[in-house]
């Protein structure tokens, strides 16, 4: 994978990209890198007992006022433990499927501040698709400074 994304850096002559390898629970960049992470169906894959490292770290890998968008599937009220156990339902991202409230708390205890978008979908009893989590502006208290949000603004410039 990491070879294909490289060739493609080539090809697009792109001078402004680097692929690394980690785990989601620990990534080998440094505190307060990115201005942005996106997360997209990822999060529901790692294990419970794992999942509020993955929020410490983009809490640490978040410049002050940086942002984090994630889009998930969560769960309204706790599966069945027969789809928790299914593997297709797992692959399918569904089994692994937090609560809306511990998604609450794995942001609050990583550190995180603010409000937290959860769009409404009545489409299942148990679950709640995509887009569970949208254009989270933080507030993080980092070392004793407090992170305010900023706005992230698009080069609007043509390319040549």
């Amino acid at each position: 994978m990491l070879a294909l994304a490289e060739k493609n850096k080539v090809k697009s002559g792109a001078s402004n990209v680097e692929f690394i390898e980690g785990q989601i629970t620990k990534i080998p960049l440094a505190d307060g890198t990115a201005d942005a992470i996106i997360s997209n169906c990822v999060i529901n894959l790692v294990p419970e007992d794992e999942k509020q490292l993955v929020f410490n770290e983009i809490f640490r890998l978040l410049k002050p006022g940086g942002r984090v968008a994630v889009s998930d599937i969560l769960a309204k009220k706790p599966l069945p433990e027969k789809l928790k156990k299914c593997a297709a339902a797992y692959v399918g991202c569904v089994s692994g499927a937090s609560l809306i409230s511990q998604y609450q708390t794995y942001f609050k205890q990583a550190g995180f501040e603010g409000k937290t978008q959860y769009p409404k979908s009545p489409q299942n009893e148990h679950l709640v698709y995509s887009r569970a989590i949208a254009n989270r502006v933080c507030r993080c208290h980092h070392q004793g400074r407090q992170r305010r949000p900023q706005r992230l603004h698009r080069d609007t410039r043509r390319r040549q």
